[in-house]
């Protein structure tokens, strides 16, 4: 079983630290999957761990996830659909877990199971309730990979399979999903529709079946993610420049949008940024 050996290739790597490696998935998928992450306990901190755990807050993107997690001998497989609330978990990261986390790209898990996403929006659920076939399929791999890079590699197989099968691509979401991440969400949805020359009604209807959410939703979950990105990497203290940067009209709107969707002020957020977790690679 694959959990025996956590080494990985040198090129497959986007990142790592003493609790996780970021692995890139098939060149085929990175359309769909942003990338595998293998978690697990840093020796040198599970003897410091205690039964007080911290809460850690996981900031919506609306992309949905399936894990493996592996515990006493034994894993459970859960599929998490697109998130548009924030998430309250234990940081339990250094007790003796180990999880496997195949992160799709917003529509990815569509390509994948073909599944009206609205359905699957902010659940949590068994993935033999959604997908029997792939909840088999992702059982065999895990019981037979000999290690990482085999379970990496026939996680790739089983995704490209379902892709080619489902094959439920849409030409309007890929382009509108990609405008709307070059902008960092500023665009509004007119534009959106009437520069792919179909109604806003048509579009929140393609929206609903391949992210699960309505564009405008989307796009308000691009810019507030993406202004976390801009405050990690540049430790930005000022709301108003964010504003301006993310071209909101004023700095009370985006205080707004970011309530809304983190569920507390930018300030609040950025004294306490080490309880909550956004994900790097997706905005």
């Amino acid at each position: 079983m694959f959990f025996n050996d956590i080494l990985v290739k040198k090129h497959l790597k986007i990142k790592e630290t003493p609790n996780y490696i970021y692995i890139a998935p098939h060149p085929l998928l990175r359309k769909y999957i942003a990338h595998y992450t293998i978690l697990f306990p840093n020796p040198k901190e599970t003897a410091k761990c205690s039964d007080n755990i911290n809460d850690l807050t996981l900031i919506p993107d609306c992309s949905g996830c399936i894990i493996y997690t592996y515990e006493n001998n034994d894993f459970s497989l859960r599929l998490w659909g697109s998130t548009t609330k924030t998430v309250i978990v234990k940081n339990d990261v250094n007790f003796k877990k180990i999880r496997f986390f195949i992160e799709f790209v917003p529509g990815g898990l569509h390509a994948i199971t073909g599944i009206k996403q609205s359905e699957l929006c902010d659940i949590q659920t068994e993935v033999d309730e959604v997908d029997k076939y792939l909840f088999c399929a992702l059982i065999h791999a895990i019981e037979n990979s000999n290690d990482i890079d085999d379970m990496v590699s026939r996680a790739d197989m089983i995704f490209l399979k379902a892709v080619e099968k489902n094959n439920k691509q849409h030409a309007v979401i890929d382009s509108v999903l990609k405008r709307i991440k070059c902008s960092n969400g500023i665009l509004q949805v007119k534009e959106l529709a009437l520069d792919e020359y179909i109604s806003e009604r048509h579009l929140n209807r393609l929206f609903n079946e391949y992210i699960g959410i309505n564009p405008k939703m989307f796009s308000r979950l691009v810019r507030v993610n993406h202004s976390i990105n801009i405050f990690k990497k540049f430790d930005y203290k000022n709301c108003s420049n964010i504003a301006q940067v993310l071209n909101y009209f004023d700095q009370s709107h985006f205080i707004h949008d970011f309530e809304q969707i983190c569920g507390v002020s930018p300030n609040s957020f950025f004294r306490n940024m080490s309880d909550f977790y956004n994900e790097p690679f997706k905005y």
